[in-house]
């Protein structure tokens, strides 16, 4: 095996340091195109408000999560966007239950799985936020973290 170019070692009697360079980014294919947030319906023109448009792989799953029901194993580093995609799938879920312009909140029911409670609160004050326009009421519901009967039902996610 060889290390890339420009990758720098250093020896020490307690550890090895070696430090290999970035890699620049694949060039965009000729398929693929960035979504931008205007081209979006008026629901994903607001929960997207003040971005410009979707990012690479955003961009690239965005067909399958937005319009679709198919499902999706996304794997990417911390800051790729993945919550953003999980948010694409929630609206085509909410768009799936518009009748005459109006949401049928009572239809269904979204939950999002987080690995650690800590998560689960960032999590649902994002949504929250992002989803504040369209009326959605997010919940968070650990172990630590109860819902009465009631708060179930008026709850979307």
């Amino acid at each position: 095996m060889f290390l890339p170019e420009g990758t720098e070692r250093e020896n020490n009697k307690v550890y090895e340091q070696v430090v290999i360079p970035a890699t620049q980014p694949m060039p965009i294919g000729i398929q693929e195109k960035q979504i931008d947030i205007k081209t979006l319906d008026e629901i994903g023109q607001l929960v997207f408000k003040g971005m410009k448009r979707l990012n690479r792989i955003q961009s690239i799953v965005f067909e399958t999560a937005y319009n679709t029901n198919e499902n999706m194993l996304i794997c990417a580093p911390t800051g790729a966007g993945k919550t953003n995609i999980a948010m694409l799938t929630v609206l085509h879920e909410i768009r799936q239950h518009i009748q005459q312009g109006v949401i049928r909140k009572d239809e269904f029911k979204i939950v999002y799985v987080a690995p650690m409670k800590a998560l689960a609160a960032e999590m649902t004050n994002y949504f929250s936020k992002r989803l504040e326009p369209l009326g959605i009421l997010v919940k968070e519901l650990t172990g630590d973290m109860q819902l009465t009967k009631g708060e179930i039902l008026r709850t979307q996610i």
